[in-house]
């Protein structure tokens, strides 16, 4: 793809940082991007372990969206999948089937993520993945650190996944070179407190939403269905999960949105989402509208929404929809902040989605760099084409994937009575802890009301770990 017949339906989102970052056209930082290599290393404790799997296949799965050079995989033969997925078969076959190349030796260049705790030989530049259910971080290989141990599922795996993605690819695009030199994590149980400290894992998973209501299903919907998709269910067949949205997939879509391929182009989206989860034994209910004010929830629909919206008007009015709980997230846009995301719970906060959007926003256009306009003006291109390219919002697969694991640890952890959030927030090219803000009141009541069904048991895993 050239400037000569870009439009706003092929524009990769993530090449608009590579212009802004070395000052180069649209073609070049395509080659840029060609050019950036992910190689990953399993130990044998991939076996073993639902959270690292669920690294392994975020990784593969976000990597090949910015590595756009491949990912390459090295792990254990013959290796049982823990997780949900459709005839399960093996995980290296699953990497496989995601675009993963599977070889035995290490490759000579490119960005190096460990997957699992085994102190193996490793230079000194690689990284490190660690993950259990309710956390997960990623390390300087040449780091000692005891790793976390805990509850095994796939939620922290997916963050942890996300992460080590995001370091690599900071450092390798030299976009933020520093987020690859220190340790960082997140603990889903316990945003407040450290990654690696002992409050910082939850209890076991026992319980799960029953259903749920997705608003939105770009990159972010789509990253919030993965983390669904993998949950542990002891039956999905109990478990309905509402779609709505009333796009159709485009190129551009594919470069971020977790579950888009190029054969989707010209599916909607909806259908897209509906055939991840069936596939895995979860019904789902499909509505191609648009979400607006006349938008209302119905006796037997979901009483919990995940919003994955972009736009302000359209998040203004999810406090007004009759949702017992709505977790939003939306995401920064620009080559400072594209790896934020801060996400609100409503009803019942410090302000409503009203005073937080209000119709000011939508007419902040902010001011562009004129050189970047003039980089996407191809041949013949008018003006008004350049500067629409130009506003565009830079996204990617790991912040989407990041966000949706916090949005779905939001329901988990209420479901589990721990701690309501208000407001998170995140940039994963910093070390910084998690900022988040508790709201008092007893969450469970909020979330059970949703109805829940059991999960799969962690003993459970192990006795067919045991079996295989």
């Amino acid at each position: 793809m050239t400037t000569e017949n870009l439009n706003e339906n092929n524009l990769c989102r993530l090449a608009k940082a590579i212009m802004l970052r070395h000052s180069v056209g649209y073609d070049e930082s395509l080659r840029i991007l060609g050019e950036l290599r992910l190689h990953l290393v399993c130990d044998a404790s991939i076996r073993d372990s639902s959270a690292l799997q669920a690294a392994l296949l975020t990784v593969v799965n976000c990597g090949k969206r910015a590595f756009h050079g491949g990912v390459s995989v090295s792990m254990p033969e013959s290796v049982s999948c823990l997780l949900p997925w459709p005839q399960t078969p093996s995980l290296n076959e699953i990497v496989r089937s995601l675009g993963g190349v599977v070889i035995h030796q290490r490759p000579q260049s490119g960005e190096v993520l460990l997957i699992g705790p085994d102190p193996s030989p490793s230079a000194s530049t690689d990284l490190r993945v660690l993950a259990t259910g309710w956390r997960g971080g990623v390390i300087p290989a040449d780091e000692i650190i005891a790793p976390p141990s805990g509850r095994d599922f796939a939620t922290g795996g997916i963050l942890a996944g996300a992460l080590g993605v995001a370091k690599a690819f900071f450092r390798a695009s030299g976009i933020c070179v520093r987020a690859a030199h220190v340790a960082s994590g997140a603990s889903l149980w316990n945003p407040q407190t450290e990654w690696l400290a002992p409050d910082a894992e939850g209890p076991e998973l026992a319980y799960l939403p029953k259903q749920l209501w997705l608003l939105g299903l770009g990159h972010l919907g789509q990253a919030a269905a993965w983390n669904v998709g993998l949950l542990p269910f002891a039956d999905p067949s109990q478990v309905m999960i509402q779609l709505q949205d009333f796009d159709r997939v485009v190129e551009a879509n594919v470069g971020a949105g977790l579950l888009c391929e190029l054969q989707h182009i010209g599916r909607y989206k909806t259908r897209i989402v509906s055939d991840w989860l069936e596939a895995r034994g979860i019904s789902t209910r499909i509505c191609e509208r648009a979400f607006d004010v006349q938008t209302q929830r119905q006796e037997r629909e979901p009483r919990i929404a995940l919003c994955g919206f972009d736009s302000a008007a359209a998040r203004r009015h999810i406090g007004d929809a009759g949702f017992d709980l709505v977790v939003e997230c939306g995401l920064g846009s620009s080559l400072d902040d594209f790896d934020s995301l801060l996400l609100h719970t409503f009803p019942d906060a410090s302000k409503t989605p009203q005073e937080l959007w209000p119709d000011e926003v939508d007419k902040q256009w902010g001011v562009l760099p004129p050189k970047l306009i003039q980089e996407f003006r191809g041949s013949g291109e008018c003006g008004i084409l350049a500067e629409t390219l130009a506003r565009k919002a830079i996204s990617t697969s790991f912040v989407g994937a990041c966000a949706g694991a916090w949005m779905v640890a939001e329901l988990l952890r209420g479901l589990h009575d721990g701690k309501r959030m208000e407001v998170l927030s995140q940039q994963l090219r910093n070390d910084d802890a998690v900022a988040a803000v508790p709201r008092e009141e007893i969450y469970v009541h909020r979330v059970t009301r949703n109805g829940f069904v059991q999960a799969r048991y962690a003993s459970e895993f192990s006795e067919l770990i045991h079996q295989r």
